[in-house]
């Protein structure tokens, strides 16, 4: 174990944690965006390129969807200047689309599973803390991997942050820049050493003004925080109501969490990894805390009611008990979905859940469609179709087809 006067040596010259190997967009790591893309390359992969005037199309159709709830203008990004000149690396990093793209729209396997709904949004974060690794060969170069190989150093960055703010509550940007990252360059490193560098930063006992800079650049500490904004879109990690600056460990789903954080060391395929969630209650089980913890916001009781007595019963299974009836947001509230009956379905508990992770999904024309875990278990029970009511917004329902792969 390390002591106070320890000063980390930076193993090469370019060493830092990339997500993105250019300049980093925020917002694109948000699942609407990120997802969103994907399904849209779904609908042209092979037959078009990024440069085209119908992926320009389905760039104009996202940013209108996303316009009121999400600051980033896809719109501006058709054509020449499309969205994966510059920022190809978000999905190449998670290794949804190939290293290599030669111009033409083209997603990995995993991608395409993601993209199909195969793959719930849950599964994908899941799987991307499990496999995600430095050096990452799909968006840094075949140098930088070797100079990470010779000084001995693979990183798992998200389990690794999760590891650490389980222990100390909550992660700054600053922290994660000043002392994980310069930390992270010494093979022999462990866990609890991260943990008592950051509590001696914090309490101003510990020096590190001899310590290698490891965010040089200024898109550095940006790119950074895409980690943490990783995690914080897919709620393992929360932002502080006090401060802005803090990303705050979810100890609601804790039990969850250490199941996917098991052994640090290992380096698990994205199969391996997806075959483990599904043998296990990981998954479903974060899926359903995340969901009882959204139920208990403002006003929610009153658009139950609202709902509820609009619909009079569930709209997939007909069952009228009230006991047994939610009212579900058609687009969510954290995208601004408004509390309104026009946005809201009355749905059995059970079909609630599968609504809202992802498992059930209904079109603008009433088509239901259930993902493959999903048919297994409700395939004969669920009807094909189902009469919209007439009072819905038909455009949310669009909003949601297109965009949203629940939680």
């Amino acid at each position: 174990m390390l002591d106070k006067s320890f000063i980390p040596q930076k193993p090469f010259k370019s060493f830092k944690w990339q997500w993105a190997s250019f300049a980093p967009t925020e917002s694109i790591n948000d699942p609407v965006v990120l997802l969103g893309v994907l399904f849209r390359m779904n609908k042209l992969e092979g037959k078009y390129k990024y440069n085209s005037a119908e992926f320009t199309q389905q760039l104009n159709e996202l940013s209108e969807d996303i316009n009121d709830s999400i600051g980033i203008n896809l719109a501006e990004r058709g054509g020449e200047r499309n969205v994966m000149r510059n920022s190809q690396q978000y999905w190449k990093s998670l290794k949804l689309i190939p290293k290599h793209t030669h111009g033409v729209i083209q997603l990995t396997d995993f991608g395409r599973k993601v993209a199909n709904r195969d793959i719930s949004q849950t599964e994908f974060s899941a799987v991307t803390i499990m496999t995600h690794q430095l050096p990452n060969p799909y968006i840094q170069s075949e140098e930088i991997c070797n100079e990470w190989r010779k000084a001995g150093i693979v990183i798992k960055p998200l389990k690794l942050i999760l590891s650490i703010c389980e222990e100390t509550k909550y992660l700054t940007v600053e922290e994660l820049c000043n002392v994980v990252i310069p930390l992270s360059g010494n093979p022999g490193t462990i866990l609890k050493d991260y943990i008592n560098f950051i509590f001696w930063y914090r309490e101003g006992s510990v020096n590190i003004n001899n310590w290698p800079q490891c965010c040089v650049e200024s898109n550095d500490r940006r790119m950074a925080r895409e980690f943490l904004l990783f995690l914080m879109y897919y709620g393992y990690l929360l932002k502080s109501q006090e401060d802005n600056n803090k990303f705050v460990f979810n100890e609601n789903i804790k039990d969850e969490i250490d199941n996917i954080l098991k052994d640090l060391t290992t380096s698990p395929t994205t199969e391996e990894a997806i075959q483990l969630l599904r043998s296990s209650d990981i998954v479903s089980n974060v899926e359903r805390k995340n969901i009882e913890v959204s139920k208990h916001r403002p006003h929610q009781a009153q658009f139950r009611k609202a709902v509820i007595s609009a619909c009079k019963r569930c709209v997939i299974t007909n069952v009228t008990m009230p006991e047994v009836l939610e009212a579900a947001h058609i687009k969510p509230y954290k995208y601004k979905g408004e509390d309104t009956v026009a946005n809201g379905f009355a749905m059995r508990l059970d079909i609630h859940m599968l609504f809202d992770t992802g498992h059930l999904r209904i079109s603008p024309t009433g088509e239901v469609e259930l993902s493959g875990r999903a048919r297994m278990d409700y395939g004969a029970l669920i009807p094909p179709n189902i009469v919209i009511p007439d009072f819905t917004n038909k455009e949310f329902l669009k909003w949601r087809w297109d965009n949203y792969n629940g939680m």
